[in-house]
C-alpha cells in the first residue's frame, strides 16, 4: 500500500498541507532515530479481499479470511510502537497510537480459523459434532475393512489397503475373484487386473458417512458466510485501517531517503523566493552510493520575485542542464513531502504549476523541427504561466539564426518577468548575457571552467557570464591543434577580446576564491585555537576557585582549633596561679597552638623512588591512594575500594595516608573528599542534545564513572543522522580512561547506543 502511495504521489499546490507533510517526514525520522521504523513487516495487503467481501451474500474463503488475520494482529503492536515515539513524534505516535481497533474482529476469525484457512473445531458446536461423528463412522468403516483384508488375505483382494473411490471406501478385488465379494462396483484399475468394490454390508455405513460429510460443508459454508458478514459489516474500519497503514509506510519511506541522503527539512517560503543552499541531484548521490569515486559537487540556486529571471551560461557538460533539473525536482519532492539533499535553512515557494523544456522535441511523424517544437511548447507556457509557475528552459534561443533567436528570447523572458513567473534558463547566445547583465529583473550565473586543466568544475558562480570554451573542451575531446587553431583564427576580433575578458576575470575570481579560502581556514584555526584557550583558562580559574574555597575551609577549621585552645589556655590562667613556671607552661602550648597553624619548613629532599605500600597522588585525577605494583609503565592504585590502573609518571608521592577503604555494600557511588557521596547511573542518556554538549557531559560523566568504579556504562545516543554516535565516540577514543566500547547489543539499545569499559580493577 505504501509503495503504490509512493508511485502515484502527486505534489500538493495547498501550503499548509504541504508543511504539514514536510513536518510529518520530520516526524518519522525522529520516531527513527528513538525507537526505529514502525512494525509494518508480514502485513499483507487486503483491499482485494475487502473488495470481494463488499458484494451483499457474497462468500470468502477461509484462506482468504485467514489473510486479515496478520494485518489485524500487527495494529496492536502499531498502537505500542505509536504510545513509544509520541513523546519525540507527537502526530505519527498518534496516528499509529489511533489505529481502527479491530481486536473483537480479529479474535473471531483466529478463533474459527487455522493459518492456512481451514475452519477449527471451536468454530461452531455443530462442526465439532459434526467432524466427532465423521472421525467416529471413517473409523468404524476403515476398521471393517481392514477386518476383511486380513481374513481373505491375498486370495481376492490385489493389495491390502483400503482406498477411497467418489467419496467412497472400497476395497482392491482381483477381477477374476469378483464373484466371491459382494457389493457395488466403483471403479476399475488400467490394466482391469484390479476392481474397487464397496462391500454389500457397509454400503448403509457409506451413506452415513457421505451424509455426515455434506452436513459438515453446509455447516461451513454457513460460518464462512457469517465471517464475511462480520468483515463486510466492519469495512469502513477496515479501509481506514489499511489507509493509515499505507500512509504511515509512505511517510517512513521518505524518512528513510531523507536519512541515507543526509537531507534538510526545506522551509516554505510564502514570499516566492527561491533559495537552495549546496544543494546535490538525488540520482548523482545515488550514483555516488555505488561509486564513492564520482563525487557529487553541490550547487547553489537562487531566485526573487524582484528577480525572477536566472539565466545560466558556461561550458557544454558543465552541469547547466542538471542545475535544471535538480531545481524541478527539488520543488516536486518538497511538494509530497520529502526532505531534499542541500543545506539546512533552503527554502521554496509552492508552485502550483511547472514547465520544462528540456531537450530537443523534434519529430519527422509531426512536421516538427526543432525550432517549431519550441515554439509550440513555448507557446503553452505563456497561455498559462503565472505568480505561481516554475519556468525551466535549456538552450534558449536555440534552432534558429542567432540573432533572431535571442530576440525572440528576450521578448520571451520579459513577457514570463511580468506575469510574475519565476524562470531559470540556459543559454549560449552573447546577447542574452548582456541582457542578464543589464536588466534589473535578470541575474547572470555561470558554470565553473578550470582553463588549467580544460575541465568543468561544475559549480554555479553568480553575477558572472560565462562563456562556451567549445574550442577547448573540442580540443580535449580529441579534435586536432591544427583544427582548433584554424577556427580561432575564424573567430571574429570582438568575440576573442570578449573571451579573454571572461578568461581573465574566470582567473582572477578563481584566485580570489582561493585566497578567502584560505583566510576562512586561518580565520577558523584561530577561532579554534582561541577557543581551546579560553577553554583552558576556564578550566584553570575553576580549579583555582576549588583549591581556594578548600584553603578557606581547612583555614577556618584551624582558626577554630586556634580560637578554641586559646581560650581553653585563657581560662587555665585566670583559675591557675600566676608563678614562673606556670607561665612558661602556658607560652609552650601556645606556641605549639601557634605551630600548628604556621607549620615549620620541612626541609627539601629529593624525590623518593615510588614503591609498592607507599601513600601516591596522580594530580590529574584527583586521586590519592595507596601504590599495589608497578608494571612496566603503569602502576595500580587502590583508592577505598576501588583499584585502578595509572602512567607512572603521573604519580607523585604524597604525605596523606592512603584512603580508607570504603564500608562492603556501599555500591557504585562516587567518593570525594570534599564533598558528599553520591551515586552514578550506569549509563548516560543523551538523545535530544547537541554535539557540543555532548562532549562535555560525557566527558565529566566518565570521570564520575571511573571514580564511581564502573567496569562498563552505556551511553544512549539513538539513531537518527548519526550526529550523536559521532561525537560520543570521538570523546571515548580519546579519553584515558576508556579501555575499549562496542555498538550495544539488541538488548542494550543496538546502534543506537554506544558501551564502553573503562580502566578500573
Amino acid at each position: 500500500m505504501g509503495r503504490e502511495r509512493a508511485l502515484s504521489a502527486t505534489p500538493s499546490a495547498d501550503v499548509a498541507a504541504v508543511e504539514s507533510a514536510i513536518s510529518l517526514t520530520g516526524e518519522a525520522r525522529l520516531a527513527l532515530g528513538a525507537e526505529g521504523a514502525p512494525p509494518l513487516d508480514g502485513i499483507p495487503d487486503i483491499r482485494p479481499v475487502l473488495a470481494r467481501s463488499e458484494a451483499d451474500g457474497s462468500v470468502l474463503d477461509g484462506a482468504e479470511l485467514a489473510l486479515l488475520i496478520p494485518a489485524l494482529d500487527a495494529g496492536p503492536r502499531l498502537a505500542a510502537w505509536g504510545r513509544a515515539v509520541e513523546p519525540v513524534a507527537g502526530e505519527i505516535g498518534r496516528r499509529a497510537r489511533e489505529l481502527p481497533p479491530l481486536t473483537e474482529l480479529r479474535d473471531r476469525l483466529r478463533h474459527a480459523l487455522e493459518d492456512d484457512g481451514t475452519l477449527t473445531d471451536r468454530a461452531s458446536p455443530r462442526l465439532r459434532q459434526l467432524r466427532q461423528q465423521i472421525r467416529d463412522r471413517r473409523r468404524r468403516i476403515v476398521g471393517e475393512l481392514e477386518r476383511l483384508l486380513q481374513t481373505e488375505g491375498d486370495r481376492l483382494f490385489a493389495d491390502r489397503f483400503v482406498t477411497i473411490r467418489h467419496g467412497r471406501y472400497v476395497l482392491p478385488v482381483r477381477a477374476e475373484a469378483r464373484q466371491r465379494v459382494r457389493g457395488i462396483v466403483h471403479d476399475r484399475s488400467q490394466s482391469g487386473q484390479t476392481i474397487f468394490v464397496e462391500p454389500e454390508s457397509l454400503v448403509e455405513a457409506n451413506n452415513d458417512l457421505v451424509q455426515a460429510q455434506r452436513e459438515e460443508e453446509q455447516e461451513a459454508a454457513r460460518i464462512l458466510a457469517e465471517l464475511t458478514a462480520a468483515v463486510r459489516a466492519r469495512r469502513p474500519e477496515l479501509d481506514a485501517y489499511v489507509a493509515a497503514v499505507g500512509e504511515l509506510d509512505w511517510v517512513f519511506a521518505r524518512a528513510h531517503a531523507a536519512e541515507r541522503m543526509t537531507a534538510t527539512a526545506p522551509a516554505v517560503d510564502r514570499t516566492g523566493r527561491v533559495a537552495l543552499r549546496e544543494a546535490r541531484h538525488p540520482l548523482l548521490l545515488a550514483q555516488a552510493w555505488q561509486d564513492p569515486e564520482r563525487a557529487v559537487v553541490p550547487v547553489d540556486l537562487e531566485l526573487s520575485p524582484d528577480r525572477p529571471l536566472l539565466l545560466i551560461t558556461g561550458p557544454n557538460a558543465g552541469g547547466k542542464t542538471i542545475a535544471l533539473k535538480t531545481l524541478a525536482l527539488f520543488a516536486l519532492m518538497a511538494q509530497v513531502g520529502c526532505h531534499l539533499p542541500a543545506a539546512e535553512g533552503s527554502r521554496l515557494p509552492v508552485f502550483e504549476a511547472l514547465y520544462a523544456i528540456i531537450g530537443d522535441e523534434q519529430s519527422v511523424a509531426e512536421n516538427l523541427s526543432t525550432f517549431s517544437a519550441f515554439v509550440k511548447q513555448i507557446r503553452e507556457v505563456l497561455a498559462e504561466a503565472d505568480t505561481r509557475s516554475l519556468v525551466l528552459v535549456d538552450e534558449l534561443g536555440a534552432g534558429t539564426d542567432p540573432d533572431e533567436g535571442a530576440a525572440l528570447a528576450r521578448a520571451i523572458l520579459e513577457t514570463l518577468a511580468e506575469r510574475g513567473a519565476l524562470v531559470v534558463a540556459t543559454t549560449h547566445l552573447e546577447p542574452l548575457r548582456a541582457f542578464a547583465s543589464s536588466e534589473p529583473r535578470a541575474r547572470n550565473a555561470s558554470v565553473e571552467f578550470d582553463t588549467r586543466t580544460l575541465a568543468p568544475t561544475f559549480r554555479l558562480r553568480y553575477d558572472v557570464p560565462g562563456q562556451s570554451y567549445a574550442l577547448a573542451i573540442a580540443g580535449r575531446l580529441g579534435l586536432s591543434p591544427a583544427l582548433i587553431e584554424r577556427a580561432q583564427a575564424h573567430r571574429s576580433t570582438d568575440a576573442a577580446r570578449v573571451s579573454q575578458l571572461i578568461a581573465w576575470l574566470d582567473e582572477a575570481s578563481r584566485c580570489e576564491a582561493e585566497r578567502t579560502i584560505a583566510m576562512e581556514r586561518r580565520e577558523s584555526e584561530t577561532a579554534a585555537r582561541l577557543a581551546a584557550a579560553r577553554e583552558s583558562e576556564a578550566g584553570a580559574t575553576a580549579r583555582a576557585r576549588e583549591i581556594v574555597e578548600r584553603a578557606k575551609a581547612e583555614a577556618a577549621g584551624l582558626l577554630t582549633d586556634v580560637r578554641r585552645a586559646v581560650a581553653a589556655e585563657w581560662e587555665r590562667l585566670k583559675r591557675a596561679e600566676r608563678s614562673r613556671p606556670a607561665l612558661d607552661e602556658s607560652r609552650r602550648r601556645l606556641r605549639d597552638v601557634s605551630a600548628r597553624v604556621v607549620p615549620a619548613p620541612a626541609p627539601r629532599s629529593a624525590e623518593a623512588p615510588l614503591q609498592p605500600g607507599m601513600a601516591v597522588a596522580a594530580e590529574h585525577l584527583g586521586l590519592r591512594g595507596q601504590l599495589i605494583a608497578i608494571s612496566g609503565d603503569s602502576a595500580t592504585v587502590r583508592s577505598g575500594a576501588i583499584s585502578v590502573r595509572v602512567p607512572v609518571s603521573a604519580l607523585r608521592p604524597s604525605d596523606a595516608a592512603a584512603v580508607p577503604p570504603r564500608a562492603a555494600g556501599a555500591g557504585r557511588r562516587q567518593a570525594n573528599a570534599d564533598g558528599p557521596v553520591r551515586a552514578v547511573a550506569p549509563e548516560l542518556m543523551l538523545i535530544g542534545r547537541t554535539t557540543d554538549e555532548v562532549q562535555d557531559l560525557v566527558e565529566k560523566y566518565l570521570d564520575d564513572a571511573f571514580m564511581a568504579g564502573l567496569a562498563n556504562v552505556r551511553l544512549v545516543h539513538g539513531k537518527g543522522t548519526g550526529a550523536l554516535r559521532k561525537a560520543v565516540r570521538g570523546v571515548l577514543s580519546d579519553h584515558p580512561l576508556v579501555e575499549s566500547f562496542r555498538d550495544g547489543e539488541p538488548a542494550e539499545g543496538g546502534n543506537g547506543a554506544t558501551v564502553a569499559a573503562l580502566k578500573v580493577s
